[in-house]
């Protein structure tokens, strides 16, 4: 099976690698792969005994200004009129996805590291939730079964590995310590090939650090 190196399998075929997100350094590539991948069974196992589960995004624009006037002699009244907000019905995997979608950049941003892995993290919170309200139309028990699925829940999962990662290690080179892996790079596992548009979907990815060069 291969050499057993700490808690990581040397030649282990299973030994998780990552997919979307890539670690300049090698240690810390395995560490955040390892976190990654708890992450997605943590995500996966949350559907078999959860029903479905609101998720209300944020509004994508700002409040609007409205002025009444109550009759001529009246003072004009002026007040801001909320944009409406879009609720997505999910699956509680989904769901949990979706918020980290949401939460996790900012989080992120937080920490204070360098601009790639901010950027990254924008660009895959980004690219999570346009794959929950992709599948927020299909019914709750189909969602589970649909091609992109899985996809969402292991880019959720590399995104929260990748806070959680940095959290904990740091930035070892502000100049690019983590980027965006290729479209190329991302294997060939069933759910990256099977819907073209969720390839799509994902190459948003690439342009987040097409500027960054790669650490491969």
């Amino acid at each position: 099976m291969g050499d057993i190196v700490g808690d990581i399998v040397i030649g282990d075929r299973r030994k998780p690698l990552g997919r979307y997100v890539r670690f300049a350094d090698d240690a810390t590539q395995d560490r955040f792969a390892q976190a990654a991948e708890v992450r997605y069974h943590e995500l996966a196992r949350l559907d078999p005994w959860s029903g479905q589960v609101k998720v209300e995004l944020p509004p994508e624009e700002p409040p609007r200004t409205v002025t009444e006037r109550r009759g001529l002699l009246r003072r004009a009244h002026s007040y801001e009129v909320p944009p409406p907000r879009e609720t997505l019905l999910l699956s509680a995997a989904l769901a949990r996805a979706a918020r980290d979608g949401l939460e996790v950049p900012d989080r992120m941003a937080a920490l204070g590291g360098c601009r790639a892995g901010i950027d990254l993290a924008a660009g895959m919170g980004e690219v999570v939730v346009d794959l929950a309200k992709d599948l927020a139309p299909v019914a709750v028990p189909e969602q589970q079964t649909h091609p992109a699925y899985r996809q969402t829940l292991r880019l959720a999962a590399e995104l929260r590995a990748l806070y959680d990662t940095t959290a904990a290690v740091g930035c070892a080179d502000p100049a690019g310590c983590v980027l965006a892996r290729s479209p190329g790079q991302w294997g060939r596992r069933e759910e990256d090939v099977e819907v073209a548009e969720v390839r799509t979907v994902l190459a948003q990815l690439a342009a987040h650090t097409a500027g960054h060069g790669s650490p491969e």
